[in-house]
């Protein structure tokens, strides 16, 4: 018998064993093989174990491919064909000890073989269909919270911005408003801004644009200085990309207007501000 035939006979007497249809004799001759098998073969046992361990548990057993039983009949009627073939003649004790199966076919557990392999196939690609599944599912899921985030974004601009307009109307409905144009100086001429003040309440919008990003220990800070007299903080701003077009509250400008003359400037200082300006001026505006 040669290498591939043995290799045959053991897939066929695997299949016998793990099913439980073996006669003594042939669970004793596949126990021997079983004991002398290749790394192969030893595998090809336990796939076949395991799969008739998962078919007889599964709660939904997968469908058998269209041309799987028409295969199997096939082999089947070939194995009817050898069979009758070598029972033909007279049956004498040397051949029935020589042949494994003297019992069932050996062409039924060719069969039994099949159907295990192409078992252990259907899971394997089960398993895998499975898995592409999950990761789908996970790539969704990671969109939806990418788009979710970016939906929140949006969502805290807008309520910024609603927060603004809804400050600057409550502005510009006071009785008495001013406005302070603010152009751009030596060390960044195309920057410009606005005061809009409301001095009865105490409150004042900043509107900026054209300033380069400070660097990370400075911050930019307003000023008032009101007939030539010392200046005084209305705060501190900052941002972290060029500003095109910036709207800041003035929480700290409870300062009434002077009757002869008010300047605004934008200075930038140290990181937090100082008492008085040390940085180069980058807006000025008066009104008179």
């Amino acid at each position: 018998m040669n290498e591939q035939e043995t290799h045959n006979d053991f897939e066929s007497l695997c299949a016998g064993y793990v099913l439980g249809a073996l006669s003594e004799e042939e669970k004793r001759t596949f126990e021997k093989m079983l004991d002398e098998a290749s790394p192969e073969q030893i595998k090809i046992y336990r796939q076949m174990v395991r799969i008739k361990d998962d078919l007889s548990l599964a709660a939904d057993p997968m469908e058998p491919s269209e041309n799987l039983f028409d295969n199997i009949l096939d082999e089947i009627s070939t194995g009817k064909a050898t069979a009758e073939t070598v029972t033909s003649g007279p049956e004498t004790s040397e051949s029935s000890s020589s042949t494994p199966s003297n019992i069932i076919p050996m062409w039924v557990f060719k069969a039994a073989a099949a159907v295990l392999l192409a078992g252990v196939l259907g899971l394997a690609l089960y398993s895998q269909q499975q898995s592409t599944l999950v990761i789908q599912q996970e790539a969704q899921i990671s969109d939806l919270q990418s788009e979710l985030e970016q939906q929140n974004q949006m969502l805290t601009q807008l309520e910024t911005e609603l927060e603004r307009k809804e400050e600057l109307l409550a502005i510009l409905e006071s009785r008495d408003v001013n406005l302070i144009l603010m152009a751009g100086q030596e060390t960044n001429p195309n920057g410009y801004g606005k005061i809009i003040w409301d001095p009865e309440n105490e409150r004042a919008l900043l509107q900026v644009a054209n300033l380069p990003e400070p660097a990370e220990d400075k911050d930019y800070q307003l000023w008032l200085i009101k007939d030539q007299q010392s200046p005084v903080s209305a705060g501190v701003f900052s941002f972290d990309q060029p500003s095109t077009d910036l709207f800041y509250k003035i929480e700290s400008l409870n300062e009434r207007p002077s009757d002869i003359s008010n300047t605004f400037a934008v200075t930038l200082e140290p990181k937090g501000g100082a008492p008085q300006p040390t940085g180069s001026m980058y807006l000025l505006g008066q009104q008179n």
